[in-house]
């Protein structure tokens, strides 16, 4: 177990075998579909909205509350609006692990029928303690009680993880529209086959021991498959995570570690940068460090495979 811390063409196969395989009475068959016969779906990020387009191509309706790389998920309020939104979704789509408890909060609360895939459970990179756990610092915050994370939840950035949400929600669009239910399970692996292709790049990536240092832990999943080890101050970690200032001390040590050799790269969210990250990013360019940066959501008219793929090769380059 771990740590618990192209789609143009993608997109073409499974649109063509959707249509192929779909009918004109496919939104009388399915009493989920909505008037145009196309499934209404959910998604807390852009990331995942992708990823169901993917897989239901011209057969599913995608709302992503959040889909701009100037919003910081951790910290979004939802909006009347988007529980409406929520409430007449068939199927919602969620990471889970406390990242997006405002739409896990909403998910099936107005619509017993609903179907949720939650990502978090789904992977396999957390055990049922661990699972178990999120649930308890998810009660403490609700209750206004301080909250830091133990785990990384940031699961999209594992691929072995999307796999298992792309072929459940094959799975769950095939049970509300079973008409179409093949066309989806093989654009599920269709999707699951560009991803081996990146974990394949990943592997060769692998072949020394390196460390890296986070301004945050969004890209942890991708940077372990990739062979590297978490240098990353704890003290660090819990004060990003806090959304706290970081103690003068505990940036001292960021910079002494970015300077003594020891760290190969910098992993720097840049959309959930503070001034104090920011600082951290500019120091380690200065020391020689090499730095890649990683969003929380998509890059604008960018699919998932296409973006995961830029940034693995951003981080090739970085370690060439």
């Amino acid at each position: 177990m771990k740590k618990a811390l192209t789609t143009l063409a993608l997109s073409t196969v499974s649109v063509l075998a959707l249509a192929a395989c779909g009918t004109g009475d496919t939104a009388a068959s399915s009493s989920a579909a909505s008037d145009d016969g196309a499934l209404k779906i959910v998604t807390t990020t852009d990331v995942y909205a992708d990823l169901v387009k993917a897989v239901g191509g011209d057969k599913v309706e995608v709302t992503p509350l959040i889909a701009s790389t100037a919003v910081d998920p951790h910290s979004y309020e939802a909006s009347s609006q988007d529980r409406l939104t929520v409430k007449d979704a068939d199927l919602v789509v969620v990471n889970g692990g406390g990242y997006d408890t405002f739409l896990t909060d909403m998910a099936g609360a107005d619509n017993p029928d609903q179907v949720v895939v939650n990502a978090v459970e789904l992977s396999d990179l957390f055990s049922a303690e661990d699972l178990a756990h999120m649930a308890e610092e998810h009660g403490d915050h609700a209750e206004g009680e301080e909250h830091v994370h133990t785990y990384n939840e940031h699961v999209w950035y594992d691929l072995d993880t999307m796999k298992k949400v792309a072929d459940q929600i094959a799975t769950d669009l095939g049970e509300l529209d079973p008409a179409n239910a093949d066309a989806y399970t093989q654009a599920a692996a269709a999707f699951s086959g560009e991803a081996d292709t990146l974990l394949t790049q990943l592997e060769a990536i692998n072949t020394e021991e390196r460390t890296y240092l986070a301004t945050e832990p969004v890209s942890g999943y991708l940077l372990e498959d990739a062979g590297f080890s978490d240098a990353t101050p704890s003290d660090l970690t819990a004060a990003v995570d806090s959304e706290s200032d970081i103690a003068p001390l505990t940036l001292q040590e960021v910079k002494d570690t970015l300077t003594d050799g020891s760290v190969d790269l910098l992993s720097f969210n840049e959309q959930t940068q503070t001034s104090q990250t920011s600082e951290i990013y500019t120091f380690a360019r200065e020391a020689g460090v090499p730095a890649v940066s990683f969003t929380e959501t998509l890059p604008e008219n960018t699919g998932y495979l296409d973006w995961m793929t830029t940034n693995i090769d951003n981080l090739e380059k970085a370690v060439a």
